[in-house]
């Protein structure tokens, strides 16, 4: 596949004040917070010179590639997460230069990268071992994958969203699908025993760990899968019901990380739907008068990103972004999911897990890269038909 690396110029990263860092994350969560800076009037902070200036007059400035401006969104679960730094959230967002068509495309967490002979949710978190550079390899590495240039990146921790989403008194969405998920993960459960013991025993000659009941019934620990667990206290059931509801914090998170919910929500497929559902609630509700007249709510929300992201996004290139991005129509945004259909010709499907190391992973079909790669291009600059 062609390296497009070299057309997506990356800036090393630095530490950005928290005005420049919540005007990075307006854009990831479609622009919200730009137009709380914009109301805000922080003259001295869009106004940072006369390159800026002309710029901002000339609409130029923005790194672009054939007229459109590729941004990729993370979502991290952060510190008291189990697996803190793997990518829940993936998503390519373009924009065009006229922000009159946008579209967000949510790439599945187990889409295999051969090159690192891992799922793609990891590439962020080994990128971190490797003297913080989780921005930069995930952004080269979906950058290739794809064979799309990706020009700019940022990643959020959910610990940060659960807050924003507390200081807008939640965030209103229409359930699809009502589903049952007995598996949610409790936070700092992880390695709870619930009752149980594990011990080694001794058979055949071989020492073998196995989960002991109060019975003294014994399974081994090797036949415990997420399926087969006696390990239940370290989940919660959550129920969600078709229809309106107002989510909160902590209740839109379990709603966009569900993963083993009933009525076809157990897929990597559903869970981006979800997240892009509550993406678009949280913006529609930041825009709302109600959170725009209220200073210290807006306040708030700029400490609270400040402290949850991460970009490579420059303070010159902040109010570009908010000059081009407040102009989109929430209306005219196109959404697209890269997923496994059952019984057609999918572009993507179900590798065998006995070639990847043993794990669920994702492919294209044929192991056709390339016509993944044609897909998602042809997806960006489809345009839809101008409504009269």
């Amino acid at each position: 596949m062609r390296d497009l690396s070299h057309e997506a110029h990356h800036e090393p990263r630095h530490k950005k004040s928290p005005i420049a860092k919540i005007l990075v994350l307006a854009f990831g969560l479609l622009f919200v917070l730009l137009a709380i800076v914009y109301f805000l009037k922080i003259d001295s902070f869009v106004f940072k010179g006369p390159k800026t200036v002309v710029q901002l007059i000339t609409d130029g400035g923005l790194k672009n590639t054939d007229g459109r401006t590729n941004i990729l969104l993370l979502g991290i679960g952060g510190k008291g997460h189990d697996g803190p730094d793997l990518t829940d959230t993936i998503i390519l967002a373009s924009v065009d230069k006229d922000s009159k068509d946008v579209i967000l495309v949510s790439i599945p967490r187990d889409l295999w990268v051969e090159s690192a002979k891992a799922k793609i949710n990891s590439i962020y978190a080994t990128g971190e071992e490797n003297n913080n550079q989780g921005l930069e390899q995930a952004q080269k590495t979906i950058s290739n994958l794809l064979g799309v240039p990706i020009h700019y990146a940022f990643r959020i921790d959910f610990n940060g969203f659960i807050k924003a989403v507390d200081l807008v008194n939640g965030v209103d969405v229409t359930i699809d699908n009502s589903f049952v998920d007995p598996m949610y993960p409790i936070n700092g459960k992880e390695d709870d025993l619930c009752g149980l013991t594990i011990e080694t025993q001794d058979k055949d000659g071989k020492k073998t760990q196995v989960v002991k009941d109060a019975t003294g019934s014994a399974t081994p620990l090797s036949d415990i899968t997420d399926q087969n667990t006696p390990f239940m206290c370290r989940f919660e059931t959550l129920t969600f019901k078709k229809g309106p509801i107002t989510l909160d914090g902590k209740t839109a998170l379990k709603f966009v990380r569900s993963r083993h919910g009933t009525n076809g929500e157990g897929s990597d497929f559903a869970r981006s739907a979800r997240q892009q559902k509550v993406i678009l609630a949280f913006r529609e509700k930041v825009l709302s008068s109600d959170t725009l007249t209220k200073p210290k709510t807006v306040i708030d929300l700029v400490s609270t990103f400040g402290q949850s992201i991460d970009t490579n996004i420059g303070a010159d290139e902040a109010p570009l972004f908010m000059k081009q991005l407040t102009k989109v129509d929430s209306s005219k945004i196109r959404r697209l999911v890269l997923e496994v259909v059952d019984g057609t010709n999918s572009i993507l499907v179900f590798g065998d897990s006995a070639k990847y190391l043993g794990q669920s992973v994702i492919i294209p079909r044929n192991n056709d890269w390339q016509g993944l790669s044609n897909y998602v291009k042809s997806e960006i600059y489809k345009k839809e038909e101008k409504q009269n």
